[in-house]
């Protein structure tokens, strides 16, 4: 069963890492309500759903067809995050009228493990050597368009030159030189499950995570935003996340429109505002520099359904952990080690979706 980080310290005795746990979440619209899987060894192999099986109707004495649903198979990896919090006795012992020095530096050591997550969140790479999990840019990438007279490998993908159709495009079959067509693009087909063949190429059209908002990126617009939405189905997303540049576009919206964004309030106590009853948040970790096109000056707005059969944050038992080392060799100086085991996995395909080229 997952169990979000904030319940997590509802069920600790451990007064010091229920502390922890709260300075982590109260700032992180994202840790409020992420829940967390604890898998034990050091990661998770599951499935995704690709392809759903087909459905007919059928008269009496019919025969019925055989069809069965395809899964792409992922591994998500535990990583390890932490930090030392080191106290100099001398200065717990002679300062601490004044303030708690051991929970000043414990609480500041905290706070950076909760920027650390947030920045992986969005970033992380996950790939090997890399000592991070990975994030949301790896897990719903922007591919790379289609290129002429170019060597391709089964499972490589792109998208199609001009535009952008909703769907993205996999290499499920080589031959020959495994080359694609010398001078011409294919037709793409927007059928999920549909081939089309490209000279020794075959290309298969899948589902895509991604909504453009055009080839050289544009402003943001409430359209744009609920086809991101949109993206999310079985349910409505749980959190939509963004700049603070494009926050502040989604309220200009709002206020052009004479209407305000509603407000409801966290388990802290803070205000959370709302867009067609979703949470709508910033994160500090989303730039407003990536490229589309023409521009350097783009961001992305991410939406996502949270739980076991959707995004979900994996961790080994016990989730966060505050470590009490103690005296330090050769240090006049305690120790408090705060480190978690975590990773992250995304369950479906349609449980997440990615708006680029948002522009100011």
């Amino acid at each position: 069963m997952a169990i979000t980080l904030a319940e997590a310290s509802k069920l600790s005795n451990d007064a010091l890492l229920s502390g922890i746990i709260d300075n982590v979440c109260k700032e992180s619209p994202v840790l409020q309500i992420m829940p967390f899987i604890e898998i034990v060894g050091n990661g998770l192999t599951y499935n995704r759903e690709k392809t759903l099986p087909t459905v007919g109707w059928y008269d009496p004495n019919d025969p019925w067809s055989a069809s069965q649903p395809e899964y792409d198979q992922y591994t998500a990896g535990l990583k390890i995050i932490g930090t030392n919090a080191d106290v100099d006795n001398f200065i717990r012992a002679t300062r601490s009228n004044i303030q708690d020095v051991q929970v000043a530096v414990v609480e500041s050591a905290a706070k950076s493990v909760r920027h650390e997550f947030e920045k992986t969140f969005i970033d992380g790479l996950g790939t090997v050597g890399e000592k991070d999990f990975t994030g949301l840019d790896a897990l719903m990438p922007n591919h790379d368009i289609w290129v002429q007279d170019t060597v391709y490998a089964v499972g490589d993908k792109c998208r199609k030159i001009a535009g952008f159709n909703g769907y993205e495009y996999e290499v499920t079959a080589i031959a020959g030189d495994f080359k694609s067509h010398a001078t011409t693009e294919p037709v793409w087909p927007v059928v999920e499950g549909a081939t089309i063949v490209d000279d020794q190429v075959t290309w298969t059209c899948n589902r895509s995570y991604l909504v453009s908002m055009g080839a050289n990126g544009a402003s943001l617009t409430f359209s744009k935003l609920d086809e991101l939405m949109d993206k999310v189905q079985g349910g409505s997303p749980d959190l939509v996340l963004m700049s603070k540049r494009s926050m502040r576009k989604v309220k200009d919206l709002a206020r052009a429109a004479g209407i305000f964004l509603y407000t409801t309030h966290d388990d802290f106590g803070k205000p959370i505002e709302l867009y067609n009853g979703v949470p709508v948040a910033a994160s500090d970790w989303i730039l407003d520099t990536y490229t589309q096109g023409s521009s350097n000056v783009a961001s992305c707005i991410y939406a996502f359904a949270m739980g076991e059969g959707a995004l979900c944050g994996l961790s080994s038992p016990g989730l966060l952990q505050a470590e009490k080392v103690g005296a330090l060799e050769g240090y006049d100086a305690m120790r408090t080690r705060i480190k978690w085991y975590v990773g992250m996995a995304l369950f479906s395909k349609v449980k997440a979706g990615r708006l680029i080229g948002v522009l100011n």
